[in-house]
């Protein structure tokens, strides 16, 4: 089983893991990465906006 309890990595707060869409590949030296896409708990944090960071 996969945790990831670390708190957003923009704002600091609880994130909560959301399946990842395998639709788009992912590129980079470990395409398949995560399974997992961590997702920010906090509506007004950066990371919701487009091309914003991730969580």
């Amino acid at each position: 089983m996969y945790f990831d309890n670390r708190p957003c990595d923009v704002c600091g707060s609880e994130v909560r893991l959301k399946a990842h869409d395998s639709s788009t590949p992912l590129r980079g030296p470990d395409p398949d990465g995560t399974v997992d896409e961590r997702v920010c708990t906090n509506p007004d944090c950066a990371s919701h906006e487009d091309g914003g960071p991730q969580a």
